[in-house]
């Protein structure tokens, strides 16, 4: 019975192997992420949130827990984002997807997404949003309220002072470099100097 076992173990063990190999993951914890697909969209995710994917991206499918903004390119087929309390299909868009154990909330800046779940559908355009909470039978359209854009400027600011640093950084590096180069053309004087001498 134990000799049996085994293979089935390494297949187990095989098969969890390559399913982690097959996806990419990204969390936040207490920072802000940006992530390009492999399509070229663009996932910004807030604090303690959280995406999945196929390496492959051909389903062009992501899973999501926490709060992210997406900014979806157009390409043939839909873009989906899945949740634990619904899914959001896409053709090309920008819009904020914001997911907790108790609701759904979707905020489409630009372009239209379709919102759905096992209690209802909902086709939510430029300016609206749409929301489910736990218990509640439908899934409710109305004005959007861009919160997410607070989030969205932090992040914003976060990779501008990210951007003067590595400037300062390089403009370091381009003085430190002149310098070598001084160096480096003083010391092959020297040892043309030397080498003329003997």
């Amino acid at each position: 019975m134990m000799i049996r076992l085994k293979p089935l173990l390494l297949l187990f063990v095989l098969f969890i192997l390559l399913e982690a190999c097959s996806s990419n993951t990204v969390e936040t914890g207490d920072n802000f992420e940006m992530v390009e697909l492999p399509d070229g969209s663009v996932v910004f995710l807030n604090h303690h949130s959280e995406v999945s994917y196929d390496k492959d991206f051909e389903t062009r499918t992501l899973e999501v827990a926490g709060e992210v903004f997406l900014d979806v390119v157009k390409a043939e087929g839909s873009f989906v984002v899945k949740t634990a309390h619904g899914d959001v299909t896409v053709l090309g868009t920008e819009f904020n997807v914001k997911t907790s154990a108790e609701e759904l909330e979707v905020e489409v800046e630009e372009g239209v997404v379709e919102v759905k779940n096992s209690k209802g559908y909902q086709k939510v355009k430029k300016g609206q949003r749409a929301t489910w909470k736990k218990g509640e039978q439908t899934i409710k359209k109305g004005k959007a309220e861009m919160k997410f854009k607070v989030w969205l400027s932090a992040l914003e600011r976060e990779f501008k002072k990210l951007g003067k640093e590595i400037k300062r950084g390089s403009k370091h590096v381009q003085k430190e470099s002149k310098e070598v180069g001084k160096e480096f053309h003083k010391g092959a004087k020297k040892l043309k100097k030397e080498l003329k001498s003997l």
